[in-house]
């Protein structure tokens, strides 16, 4: 992991460093995948262009990799290693549940629409459970439709039981253990490594990564299921005290590309990826299956019992967990 995080800060694009001219307050966003992720290429180059654009070139902000891990991201931005950055909730087991609402079985829709609507649910819901320490909540937003890719064809989600596949954390681990399979948690920047050594024999990952982690020259196999395997919640935070030091003029900056809007920008980001990793996928002669309604059917069967146990969880942190569920899926529609 070292290594590869130290690859990454010298492939770097230029252009990013050039958005940190001269202006009066530049601030750190802490990055972890590879310079061609959506992320890199799409999400942080728009928002440092709306930062200047905004303040007339005083704010800007540059992109640092290697400050920690991918799951040491939320105590990065929270200790103020970094003033922003995105983090996946379910990195940090424990500190999160409330966000699992947005990750279930029977989630459906595209980043864009689950994205608005995990959103949205923050905001009228899940904010008061207060989760995060330290930080404030930029946007909260889902990658596009989990699939199971692997190095083999399976014909059902039957095939997947006693399999070694990369599961991910949060909810994708209850799924992972209701389909019978040998889960092997690791950050996503580490699944390439992991499919090729053989550690693992594929992996739960939506269709992005087939380019942003060049998982298609791997795993030329995925199983798809339309009623939603699961999906993956992230969060773009800025820390509290590198928020209170902004000037006013910079604060509106901030809070005006936050919140539904800019969850909206990154789900649209996250479905361009997801095309373009669908493109590299059959390019390099993958296979894409859609699970039959029968095994449609299984699938929800073996996976029934996870929303209850994510409510209960959810629940526990002091909001309403099935009213913000039920708004979350209204809002998906």
């Amino acid at each position: 992991m070292k290594k590869y995080l130290a690859s990454l800060v010298a492939a770097v694009p230029l252009v990013m460093a050039s958005h940190a001219f001269a202006a009066d307050k530049v601030l750190t966003i802490s990055s972890w995948a590879g310079p061609n992720h959506t992320m890199n290429s799409g999400v942080f180059p728009w928002m440092i262009s709306e930062m200047e654009k905004c303040s007339g070139g005083s704010l800007s902000a540059k992109v640092e990799f290697g400050l920690a891990s991918p799951p040491a991201q939320y105590d990065t931005i929270r200790d103020g290693v970094a003033d922003i950055g995105w983090i996946v909730y379910g990195y940090t087991p424990g500190k999160f549940e409330t966000t699992k609402l947005a990750e279930l079985p029977g989630n459906m829709g595209n980043a864009t629409q689950m994205s608005v609507a995990f959103q949205k649910t923050h905001d009228k819901y899940l904010a008061a459970a207060k989760e995060a320490k330290g930080v404030k909540v930029m946007a909260n937003f889902v990658h596009g439709p989990g699939n199971l890719n692997t190095k083999e064809p399976l014909n059902s989600y039957k095939d997947a039981e006693g399999m070694k596949l990369r599961v991910g954390g949060g909810v994708a681990n209850d799924v992972g253990t209701a389909l019978g399979v040998a889960g092997v948690n690791m950050p996503a920047p580490a699944v390439y490594e992991a499919i090729s050594s053989g550690v693992a024999e594929g992996v739960f990952f939506p269709m992005e990564t087939m380019y942003a982690f060049k998982i298609a020259e791997l795993a030329k196999y995925t199983y798809h299921n339309p009623q939603g395997m699961y999906t993956t919640a992230f969060g773009m935070l800025i820390n509290s005290d590198s928020y209170a030091d902004l000037s006013d003029a910079h604060k509106k900056c901030i809070d005006s590309m936050t919140g539904v809007e800019m969850a909206r920008r990154i789900g649209n980001y996250w479905d361009d990826a997801d095309t373009l990793g669908r493109q590299k996928f059959e390019e390099a002669g993958g296979v894409f299956t859609v699970a039959s309604e029968a095994d449609q059917a299984y699938f929800a069967e073996k996976t029934a019992g996870i929303e209850a146990k994510v409510l209960a969880a959810a629940g526990e942190r002091g909001i309403d967990a099935k009213a913000a569920l039920d708004y979350y899926r209204s809002q998906v529609k």
